[in-house]
């Protein structure tokens, strides 16, 4: 069966030809979820930024169910990104201040009103019905359809922009360091929920972290990246066995797990 995410031997340089990206390669499943790891300016935004179409690579493919989607331009790259969808580090930064959160979360399905979800078909016909059916969908109330950003917690402010990610069931979900902003307490709740989702709705996960035990406790597998190479790609409870590259176990290590 043909993976529904194939990052194929991409390289990416800036400035003085430094390579930020050297041939990274690696596929994911549908219905998996995928963490990448590695310590900060491995690569793991710039690779995020290519799989999600916002930068081209100087080489290598991005495909999404057999699309490349750097050949793609105009309406056939725009109706592609509606299948892959993107939870930022920063909620604040995210999210637009001047909006309350019903017009928030449903901002994507104006821009596609032909790709209602599934989980939303019954209120589709009613905008903040939809809105309060996303809100339910990642744990908050309806009540808070009528707030605006800065009214909200850290954490409520997440899960308005995750409900904002799913509004359009995508396949893919690309979560950038989407708990390092959070407290310890609204991490777990947060990953929980992740994982509530990738059930309940079918969603797959490229999940960017430098959080080894968030990894562990969410991902099917893991890919470790450094100085813009993956050096070991592993099942996830494999993660402390002795095969693992010196990096992994390193990294391990200095966190006990």
């Amino acid at each position: 069966m043909q993976p529904l995410l194939e990052i194929n031997h991409i390289y990416k340089s800036y400035i003085n030809d430094i390579n930020v990206l050297h041939d990274v390669s690696f596929t994911i499943g549908a219905g998996e979820c995928f963490g990448l790891v590695g310590e900060s300016g491995s690569g793991k935004s710039t690779l995020a930024r290519i799989t999600l179409a916002l930068e081209r690579p100087d080489a290598g493919e991005v495909t999404l169910n057999g699309i490349n989607l750097h050949r793609l331009k105009g309406k056939a790259l725009r109706a592609a990104r509606r299948h892959i969808q993107v939870v930022f580090q920063d909620p604040t930064a995210s999210l637009n201040p001047r909006l309350p959160v019903w017009k928030t979360v449903i901002e994507p399905l104006d821009n596609y009103p032909d790709a209602v979800a599934a989980f939303l078909t019954e209120v589709r016909h009613n905008r903040r019905d939809l809105a309060a059916a996303l809100l339910h969908q990642v744990g908050l109330d309806r009540e808070l359809l009528d707030r605006f950003p800065h009214q909200l917690s850290g954490g409520q402010r997440q899960r308005v922009a995750i409900a904002r990610a799913i509004s359009l069931q995508p396949q893919l979900l690309v979560c950038d360091e989407p708990t390092s902003s959070l407290d310890v307490s609204i991490q777990a709740q947060i990953l929980n929920l992740f994982k509530e989702l990738k059930e309940s709705i079918g969603l797959s996960y490229l999940f960017i972290s430098h959080d080894l035990a968030a990894v562990r406790f969410l991902c099917d597998r893991v890919g470790v990246l450094r100085h813009g190479r993956v050096v070991d790609v592993f099942p996830s409870r494999e993660l402390l066995s002795r095969d693992r590259h010196a990096y992994t176990r390193a990294m391990a290590k200095a966190v006990q797990l």
